[in-house]
C-alpha cells in the first residue's frame, strides 16, 4: 500500500495536464565532456552532493555496478498526441554486453503481455528486431511507430540502470554549476526543497532515442532533506547546443531498498512541447525486478539468431 497515496497524486496532477515548468536551459552550450584533466576533481559542493546521493541510494555502503535486470512493468501511456494510449504490462530483459572490440552494447528483449496480439521485441548484437507472424525482422527507420516503441523502451532500461547509481550521475558531469537550493514541483505536487545542479552529460538515455544516449545538457534535482534523486531534466545537444523543444524530464517516486540499492519503483517521464509546456509520455511501474539475474549474450538474441 506504500505505492498508493504516489498513484493518486500522480493520476491527479496528471488530469490537470499543466505542469509547473522548469527553468528553460541555458542558451550558451555546455561541453559534453571534461578535459581528462579536470575530471579526477569535482567543486566541493559537487563532491558533497554526490556523496550524500551515494549514502541514501546504497544504503548498505558500496556496490557492484548491475549490469542485467529483468522484471515486469505496468507501462501507462500518457500522451494526448500519441496514436497509441492506455496501459499495458511488458516482461524486460536487459543485459550490458561487451562486444570482442570491448565496446559495451546495450541489450534488451521484452514482450509486451496485455496486447490483443502479445509483441515480443528487443535489441540484440544486430539492431533492433520485432517478432512478425513467428519470424524475427529488423525494425528500420519505416516501421516508425514499432521502431519508437523498441527505441522508448530501451531509453527506459537504460534509465533505470543509470538512476541505481544516482551518485555516478552527478560525478559524471561535465563543467557543473554551482549546487543551489531550489523547490521543485510538479502540477499540484507539493513543493520539495533541493538541491540542484546543471551540467552536461556525454550520453544520457532518452525516451525518444533509445540505444546508446545523447549528450544533453542536465539539470539533476536532489531532496534535501533525504539526499535521495528526485528528478533528472535532459535537453539533448544540437551541434553543442541545446535543443529545448526535447527536452525530457523523469520523476522518480517509490524508491524502495533492494539489493543494497534504492530502486525506483516509479518512473514518470514528461516532454516539454514547443510552447515550454511538459506533458507527460509515459508511467511506469515496476511490478518485479531482479537485479543481476545471469543473462548471457545469446538469451537476449532474436528467435533464430
Amino acid at each position: 500500500m506504500r505505492a498508493l497515496p504516489f498513484l493518486l497524486f500522480a493520476a491527479h496532477a496528471l488530469a490537470q495536464v499543466q505542469p509547473a515548468p522548469l527553468p528553460a536551459p541555458p542558451p550558451t552550450p555546455l561541453p559534453a565532456v571534461l578535459p581528462v584533466q579536470l575530471q579526477a576533481q569535482l567543486p566541493a559542493d559537487l563532491e558533497a552532493l554526490a556523496q550524500r546521493v551515494e549514502k541514501a541510494h546504497h544504503p548498505q555502503g558500496k556496490v557492484e555496478p548491475v549490469t542485467a535486470f529483468q522484471g515486469t512493468f505496468e507501462l501507462h501511456l500518457l500522451d494526448a498526441k500519441a496514436a497509441q494510449g492506455g496501459q499495458v504490462d511488458v516482461a524486460f530483459q536487459y543485459l550490458e554486453w561487451r562486444r570482442e572490440d570491448s565496446k559495451v552494447r546495450h541489450l534488451i528483449r521484452y514482450v509486451v503481455r496485455d496486447a490483443a496480439t502479445p509483441v515480443e521485441s528487443g535489441r540484440d548484437r544486430y539492431g533492433f528486431w520485432q517478432l512478425f507472424q513467428g519470424k524475427a525482422r529488423d525494425l528500420t527507420e519505416a516501421d516508425s511507430q514499432d521502431r519508437a516503441a523498441c527505441e522508448r523502451n530501451t531509453g527506459l532500461a537504460l534509465q533505470l540502470v543509470r538512476f541505481l547509481h544516482a551518485g555516478q550521475v552527478l560525478r559524471s558531469l561535465a563543467a557543473p554549476s554551482a549546487v543551489q537550493q531550489e523547490s521543485f514541483q510538479l502540477g499540484r505536487e507539493p513543493p520539495i526543497v533541493c538541491e540542484a545542479v546543471r551540467g552536461g552529460l556525454p550520453a544520457f538515455p532518452l525516451l525518444q532515442q533509445g540505444g546508446e544516449g545523447l549528450p544533453v545538457s542536465a539539470k539533476v534535482f536532489v531532496a534535501k532533506a533525504t539526499g535521495q534523486l528526485v528528478a533528472v531534466e535532459a535537453t539533448p545537444l544540437v551541434d553543442g547546443a541545446p535543443d529545448p523543444g526535447r527536452t525530457e524530464l523523469v520523476r522518480l517516486g517509490d524508491l524502495r531498498e533492494q539489493d543494497g540499492f534504492l530502486v525506483p519503483r516509479h518512473l514518470l517521464h514528461l516532454r516539454r512541447d514547443q510552447d515550454g509546456k511538459l506533458r507527460p509520455v509515459t508511467r511506469a511501474v515496476i511490478t518485479s525486478l531482479a537485479l543481476r539475474p545471469g543473462l548471457r549474450e545469446e538469451d537476449l538474441r532474436r528467435p533464430g539468431g
